[in-house]
Formats: structure tokens, sequence, C-alpha cells
């Protein structure tokens, strides 16, 4: 272990003068053996955390985070601070990922980013145990919890882990509810971990949600919006499609606009990323695709052309404004058809009961006795009726297998995001099935998403203190008004603000 004390190398590495708040008490704790559950703000640096011990301790530090862009732009970043840094995923080359495990094992890198799908294979944690971890990172942890706004089953066999790697784990989020704390330090097999818990406030943001009856009403409100504030914006939109057509509105109206989601090739998502980063675009409409590992100082606006489906995800997507502690907006718009797509889009990501059950019911029929049935996906699309789509079908077949009801073993059910046209393909799907399955997950699931959206709905209809009810939601107390939200300064609409009068409508 080196003896360098961890603010002199966040000063030498880094160039900050000091730690915010949380960091430095996440970092001694993980070098002293504890370990240690951090929740901080967006924007709060969470990065810091496992990169100081990194270059303190020595070692390999293994940081499992959910993108393959949020690693690659976590290595760049590493290296820059002097970190011996490098990722693996499926997309490598065999060559190169020989060659990343090699350093690992000999002690030549001091950071590596996996997906938590990386840690099921056993060749890969056979070739852990021959490093030397020191640390385990979980990033985004909120993907451990079930009741989380992003579940994701990978992360949460991570804990297993605890068995084979004798080193500290530290676990950070940027949003997360007491009930999703409490399962992610379950889950992890946390041992009486050092949590630390920082405001989710940021005084700098001024909340407003506002009504749009139109996809063209709401994109022509932005527009004169952005005419009136300076610096960056980002806008969020709920699909592929209306993200390529409120980009092409703007572009329309002479914004310096690009479009981010999925479906773009990686080229062409580097290359926006590029030119929003560099100021060369001042407005990127993006999915929620679009974000992370983001930290650009002058976004003076985040807008949602509609209410995401968890107010984690809101908060996480909003939280990108007004980096630099300067005043900053985020709006969101809503309307009486918003109700809609919001529910289509939990039917996608949660199916409901009965169509569970008619998966299962036509996978059982046409499977063999050995319980592996082949067909065609469209049979599972008509089986579900005409107004079913591939999308419904993956949907449905990933909550079994989630459930440990089927297992996918060859072909594939591409779910396209939102409500966009599904890829081609006619590739045979080849399942195993269980002949009795508990689906009970699958529908707790289903239920909790639910409950996450009701929340969204009520923020949006709510009459008190927007500040104030997202604080309330994630289990933190707020004065009963901020003065700066649009319920607390009733009569003034956001759309009438300019570069001048942001400070005074934010009242910082």
């Amino acid at each position: 272990m080196s003896s360098a004390e961890p603010v002199e190398v966040l000063r030498r590495h880094f160039g900050y003068p000091g730690f915010r708040a949380g960091q430095e008490e996440l970092v001694r704790a993980v070098l002293a053996g504890e370990d240690a559950l951090g929740i901080l703000p967006t924007g709060g640096g969470k990065s810091v955390c496992y990169q100081v011990p990194a270059l303190v301790s020595g070692g390999l530090t293994l940081v499992v985070t959910p993108l393959i862009s949020l690693m690659e732009d976590q290595v760049a970043r590493a290296g820059r601070a002097g970190l011996r840094a490098a990722h693996l995923s499926a997309g490598l080359p065999g060559r190169e990922k020989r060659s990343v495990l090699a350093a690992a094992r000999s002690g030549t890198l001091d950071l590596l980013f996996v997906a938590p799908e990386r840690l099921e294979l056993e060749p890969f944690l056979t070739a852990l145990e021959a490093a030397d971890v020191t640390l385990l990172a979980v990033d985004e942890a909120h993907c451990i919890s079930q009741w989380g706004h992003d579940f994701r089953p990978s992360y949460r066999r991570v804990g297993r882990l605890r068995t084979r790697l004798r080193c500290p784990v530290m676990a950070l989020t940027a949003t997360a509810t007491p009930r999703v704390r409490e399962d992610v330090a379950a889950s992890l097999r946390l041992r009486d971990p050092r949590v630390v818990i920082k405001s989710f406030d940021r005084p700098n943001l001024s909340w407003c949600v506002t009504k749009g009856d139109t996809p063209r009403a709401r994109v022509t409100e932005l527009y004169r919006l952005l005419r009136r504030l300076p610096g960056t914006a980002i806008v969020y939109a709920p699909t592929r499609r209306s993200v390529e057509d409120a980009r092409d509105l703007l572009a329309g109206l002479g914004v310096r606009v690009e479009a981010y989601h999925a479906g773009l090739g990686a080229p062409e998502r580097t290359r926006v990323q590029e030119l929003f980063m560099a100021g060369k675009s001042r407005v990127v409409v993006a999915t929620n695709a679009f974000g992370m590992g983001i930290d650009k100082a002058d976004v003076r606006l985040v807008a949602h052309l509609q209410l995401p489906g968890t107010l984690e995800g809101y908060y996480q997507e909003a939280g990108r404004a007004g980096r630099d502690g300067d005043p900053a907006l985020c709006l969101a718009f809503t309307g009486p058809r918003d109700g809609v797509l919001a529910d289509r889009l939990i039917d996608r990501a949660h199916p409901r009961r009965r169509t569970l059950h008619r998966v299962l019911e036509v996978l059982r029929a046409r499977a063999g006795s050995g319980g592996i049935a082949t067909l065609e996906p469209e049979t599972l699309v008509r089986a579900l009726g005409k107004e079913a789509t591939r999308e419904d079908v993956a949907a449905a077949v990933g909550a079994l297998v989630r459930c440990g009801a089927a297992r996918v073993l060859s072909g594939s059910l591409e779910d396209a995001e939102g409500t966009d046209d599904p890829p081609g393909g006619s590739e045979s799907l080849r399942v195993g099935v269980r002949t009795r399955a508990d689906l009970s997950g699958a529908h707790r699931l289903r239920r909790a998403a639910l409950a996450r959206l009701r929340a969204v709905r009520r923020y949006a209809a709510t009459r008190g203190c927007r500040r104030r009810a997202l604080l309330a939601y994630f289990g933190e107390d707020a004065p009963p008004t901020c003065g700066r939200c649009d319920r607390c300064r009733r009569g003034q609409r956001p759309e009438s603000l300019t570069a001048q009068s942001l400070t005074t409508w934010t009242g910082t």
C-alpha cells in the first residue's frame, strides 16, 4: 500500500483541492478494509471514490458497471488521471480480452471495468482469483434491487463474489430510496458497511412541470425557452421516433441540435457526444441511453418531453443540469395522452399476468420430452393477438427468463426501444421451458413498476413544492416551500424566462 494520503493523491492526479462531501469518508472506509455504501447525488463524483483507493492501495480494483459506453468513458478518464485501466466486453477481440486478463493477473492493471454478466463466467472468475483484487466497486448499485427503477437480475448475483474475493466492497449510486438501500446492502452481503448518504438536494436547480397537448406544441415552447436561456441543453424523449421528430423540428427552427439513441451506430453516438461536449452542438435530443458519464458544466436546461416512468430516472437525468453550481432549469412536459404511452412502456418492461401465462403455455405446448421448444418468433406474436409485436414477445420471454421459468438457448428477440418498429429477422428460437414455474417474482416487479409510475403522476399533479416532493420520495426532509419551483412561484411560467432572469427565477 502507498503511504500517500488520499487527499494528496486527489490533488496530484485529479487536480481537485479537496474531496466533495461524502467522498473522503467512503475512500478511507475501504482503505481501512471496511465495506461501504455511498448514495451520492448526480454529479457528486462517485468514480473518484474508487479511483483514489486504486491509486493508494495498489492491486486491482474491479468495477462492475452496466453500460459498455460508460466503461469506455471511465477507462479514458482514469487514463488521464494516470491509472492503468481497461474494460472487458463481448465486443472486444479475443486477443484483446486475453491481454487484459493477463495484465490483471500480472499486476500491471489498476482498474478493470466489467458488466455484471461477466461475473457469471467461470473462466473469468478463475482468472480473478489469480489477480490481487483489493477492491470490488459496484457502480449504479440500484440496479441490484428489484424495487429499484433499473433492475438487472445479473446485478443480483454480484454478491456471490464475496466467497471468492477477500476484499472490501463499495456500492455506489445516485438514486436510491431507503428500501432500495437496504436491498443493495443485503444482496451484496455488505458487512457492517460504512453508509454515506449525502443530500439529494440541488439548490441551484429549479423544477417545473408544464402542459403540452401535442409533441409539436411542446417542441415549440421548448424553442421559445432555448432562445432566452444561455448554455447548452439536454432534451429527453421516450422513444427513438420521438427523439428524431423533436430533433428535426428544432433543426428546422435553426437550433444546432443532434439526436442520440441506442438505434444509432456506435460511431454516430460517439460523434454526437463529442460535438455536444465540445460545444459544437447546443442541444442533444435523446432517449435515456444518453447521459451516463456525461459531466458537462454549462447545461442550463434539461427538458423531458414526457416524464419518465420513475422519479429515480427523472431525478438522475434532470440532475445533469447545473453541474457547475450555477442556476439551471429542469422542465418536464405532461399531457392527457402521456398515460397511454407510459402504460404501454410498463407493459413492455413488465408484461401483464395473462401475457406471461399465454407465452409460457405456447412454449410448453411446443416443448418436447427434453423440455426444449423450437419455434419461429412470429408464432408467439400470433399467440398474443393481432395487436402484439415482437417487442411484446421479447419482453414476455425476458420476464420468464428472469424468474427462472425459461431459458433462451439460441435465437433472439431483439427488444427495440420504446414503440419503434422491431428489427427484422426470422431466426428460430430454442427455449428451455420448466414444467413448473413460479411467476410471482415477475408479478411483484410489475406491481413495483406501477407504484413508481403512480409516484411520477403524483409529482406531476402536486399542488405543493416540487423540490419538497422529490426530496420526500428519497426519504429526505425539506422545508414546505423552496421559493423557486413553478408551484412556489405561481403565476410565472418558465417560458417567459430570459438569460438575465434565470438567476432571479431560480433564486440562486
